[in-house]
């Protein structure tokens, strides 16, 4: 979309029907020192039913770098068994951004078996793992209960401005996350909007 001498802004599409079953999509990332990459997803992803497929995301964010990613909905329909799982690496006064929206079924569905995990570590060790399995078909009290959609903002590598309700995490880091049965209720734009500023400002990017 624009790029200059230390920043670049990409969009992410599909060029078919992805995930369908089976499907092994793999993605790297690499930012460079000082940089900034921010990506947008282009039409969200669904994955169909069949036999499992993944979905695997590995980024190295260099030292100074920051990665801003506004993922649209991953949606797992009816009969869909999908592993996703994200690894993020970041160097010295690395940050990154991420907004994620899991979704269980399409209008009227109750969704398949979702695996999804992900995990951020720097130099000093782990800033964030999680893993969330869930199951439309067998929902477990604790986990989403009568929710199918699950929406996260995730900022690591600094302190944002969190809200009161928001999780902090020990190392520099937070997470904004909301449970509903539709997307368009996500409270989050304003999350996203307030933190990716912040992220910028740490890099000298202008907003």
């Amino acid at each position: 979309i624009s790029r200059d001498a230390v920043r670049a802004h990409i969009a992410v599409a599909a060029a078919g029907m992805v995930l369908l079953g089976g499907d092994d999509v793999q993605i790297e990332i690499d930012v460079g020192p000082g940089c900034t990459l921010e990506i947008e997803d282009v039409g969200g992803t669904v994955a169909y039913p069949g036999a499992r497929s993944s979905w695997l995301l590995g980024a190295r964010i260099g030292a100074g770098g920051t990665l801003l990613w506004h993922g649209l909905p991953f949606v797992v329909t009816d009969g869909a068994d999908v592993v996703r799982r994200g690894s993020l690496t970041l160097e010295s006064g690395a940050g990154a951004v991420i907004r994620e929206t899991l979704v269980l079924g399409r209008h009227g569905e109750r969704g398949g078996r979702l695996v999804s995990a992900l995990t951020v570590v720097d130099a000093g060790g782990p800033i964030l793992v999680e893993r969330l399995e869930a199951d439309g078909t067998e929902p477990e009290p604790g986990v989403l209960g009568s929710n199918r959609v699950v929406d996260a903002v995730i900022a690591v590598g600094f302190r944002p401005p969190a809200r009161p309700m928001d999780l902090e995490f020990d190392r520099p880091g937070a997470m904004a996350r909301h449970l509903s049965d539709h997307t368009h209720s996500s409270p989050l734009d304003p999350v996203w909007d307030a933190w990716v500023a912040h992220a910028k400002g740490r890099a000298d990017v202008p907003v």
